[in-house]
């Protein structure tokens, strides 16, 4: 049900590239579903939904943004902006320092419901102060791994939970050598989404790094993800590889899916024959996308705050996500060893630079 004929004031903080700006390259490029991708344009194109101010530490881009979105109200500081207006939701799309700072601003500050970017925080302990304050405050929350929140991948896990595929045995992620805070929060988030019971076991990982990025327990970097893998409680197996194409593969008993060039195609193949190990060839599985995630994810939170449904994600959910990429990087720094999650410093802080540029 969508949120039309109530209105709820919108907040924005941060007016970059993912808050209110999508590059010409990606609107160019992406397959469906992936547009509108910026929160300020999922937040003006939600019914019910009215973005009532922007925030920038940046004093120009808050001005500018504000003017190319006819808003009338831009902040350079957020904690001014949510005291002044009062917004019923607020959307986090700053860089990672300091996101979790702002979760928990706005949740200790009466918003009722908040759309935060992914990666939530640079260590775990951020991570979890963060989340400590959401389950806290006890507000709705929706988070930025937008392929949790797109109709392909969507249909894919109902296909998978209604065991058309068997008992689900692996998910794999062919993502390429991406970077771990910039690109692998959606590896994570798919992990946990598809596992049904989310509790990992071990994390065993390699990542590209730099030794004179790495002093102690900070890691001064966006570590380029080689391989991972996970296991899961109940025998799920998720593994990342460098393969490139952007597809993720879903093998259960009795076939597999395959959610291929970022959600462009999803194609079934089943065993031809129950006494024989084979599967028969891909076939198209037809699938419409109606909006896109980041607008998913928008019109979910706006229900849940108006009591008409549930988010599609937990605080918990966000959590764990965010943990097993911690995980990823400690077993690399440990020469590739199984690790657990308590076995991860609370301490370890990834930077995500990437030369000047942050995640």
């Amino acid at each position: 049900m969508s949120a039309e004929g109530t209105r709820l004031r919108v907040a924005l903080i941060g007016c970059g590239r993912i808050g209110a700006h999508t590059p010409e390259r990606l609107r160019a490029t992406a397959p469906p579903g992936w547009i509108p991708v910026s929160h300020a344009q999922a937040i003006r194109s939600t019914p019910g939904l009215e973005l009532v101010a922007v925030c920038d530490v940046e004093e120009e881009a808050a001005r500018t943004t504000a003017a190319q979105l006819e808003v009338e109200a831009w902040f350079s500081d957020y904690r001014e902006m949510i005291r002044a207006l009062r917004p019923d939701l607020v959307s986090v799309a700053t860089r990672t320092e300091g996101r979790c700072d702002a979760v928990e601003f706005a949740a200790a500050n009466g918003v009722r419901g908040l759309h935060v970017e992914k990666p939530l925080g640079r260590s775990p302990a951020e991570c979890r102060r963060a989340v400590g304050a959401l389950e806290r405050a006890g507000i709705p929350v929706t988070y930025g791994t937008t392929r949790r929140w797109m109709d392909v991948f969507r249909l894919a896990w109902r296909m998978a939970q209604s065991r058309e595929l068997g008992e689900l045995r692996q998910l794999t992620i062919e993502f390429g050598r991406a970077p771990l805070l910039w690109t692998h929060p959606h590896s994570f988030d798919l992990m946990v989404w598809f596992a049904s019971r989310p509790d990992p076991v071990s994390v065993q990982a390699s990542c590209a790094l730099d030794p004179a990025d790495v002093r102690g327990q900070l890691v001064d970097a966006d570590p380029a993800v080689e391989n991972a893998w996970v296991q899961f409680t109940d025998g799920f197996n998720a593994a990342i590889t460098c393969a490139p194409g952007l597809n993720v593969r879903l093998a259960g008993d009795r076939g597999s899916l395959t959610v291929a060039a970022d959600g462009a195609r999803l194609t079934k193949q089943a065993r031809t024959h129950a006494d024989r190990p084979y599967f028969g060839p891909p076939q198209p599985v037809d699938f419409t996308a109606e909006c896109s995630g980041t607008q998913r994810a928008f019109r979910e939170l706006a229900n849940a705050v108006l009591g008409r449904g549930l988010c599609g994600i937990t605080p918990r959910e966000i959590l764990l996500s965010n943990l097993l990429g911690f995980a990823c990087a400690w077993s690399s720094l440990q020469g590739g060893r199984r690790v657990c999650l308590e076995d991860v410093p609370d301490g370890l802080t990834i930077t995500g630079r990437q030369a000047k540029n942050y995640a």
